[in-house]
């Protein structure tokens, strides 16, 4: 059984795949602070409540938090007797990362990348979005040629109402319409509405630099909400980032 973890800013996203078919997924809070034994048990937990008492062989990690690299790590050796394959620099991906820095390109966004690619088969895009919105794009015969990074939906929400003297913290719920007619409906329509013309933007910019078509999947913690206001968008796939863990791992055997 492969254990894929994507530890993520604000979640971290767990899969346990049996070698044909993911057997359960799901998705925590990231907390720093907790300890390899804490994360353990709600593993086990997770284990239990699904009937999934099949021995972890091996750990296949992406982090974009480096303090819980060795949290994980211990996880992994540990407590559960496997192997770990940490996601960064001299592990194969099956794609070459033709950027000023590879090593900066963060696991997470090369792992969407990989699963991206090995869906569509050429030039691709993959918007994951958490607490950044990133976007990763994928020119044939497999290259990942550039990455935009921008301030997450959520992200850019609490700091307009930590910089802002009368701007309150509002709900992340779509307005009836983008012209606000109070205060929380201005908010919520210019943030929303907002993000999501940057990222039919950014994409569309992205596709003219690919010279052409590219296929563009969403994945991450607002994809869903977003999707119907996205045009340029035309998949989402809550698990993109595990399937990409997953076929890494294949390709470190």
């Amino acid at each position: 059984m492969l254990l894929a973890v994507d530890v993520g800013n604000s979640l971290i996203t767990v899969g346990l795949h049996d070698g044909r078919a993911w057997r359960g997924r799901f998705r925590v809070r990231t907390v720093p602070e907790k300890t390899a034994e804490e994360y353990a048990v709600l593993l086990q937990s997770f284990l239990r409540t699904h009937g999934l008492e099949d021995r972890i062989q091996r750990v296949v990690l992406a982090s974009a938090v480096p303090p819980l690299i060795p949290t994980f790590r211990e996880l992994g050796e540990v407590w559960l007797g496997a192997e770990v394959l940490v996601v960064g620099p001299g592990v194969r991906t099956g794609l070459a990362i033709r950027t000023d820095n590879p090593a900066e390109v963060g696991p997470d966004l090369v792992a969407d990348a990989v699963a991206a690619y090995a869906r569509f088969g050429g030039p691709c895009i993959a918007v994951d979005f958490g607490t950044a919105t990133s976007f990763v794009a994928v020119a044939a015969p497999g290259a990942l040629v550039g990455v935009a990074i921008a301030p997450g939906l959520r992200t850019g929400l609490e700091a307009l109402a930590e910089r802002t003297a009368q701007l309150p913290r509002v709900p992340l719920a779509l307005p009836p319409a983008v012209l606000g007619k109070n205060t929380t409906a201005a908010v919520q329509a210019g943030s929303i509405f907002g993000h999501a013309a940057l990222v039919d933007g950014v994409i569309r910019r992205m596709r003219k630099e690919l010279e052409g078509e590219a296929h563009t999947v969403a994945t991450g913690e607002w994809a869903s909400f977003l999707s119907p206001l996205l045009s340029e968008v035309e998949a989402v796939d809550h698990w993109l980032t595990l399937d990409g863990l997953r076929l890494i791992s294949e390709r470190n055997p």
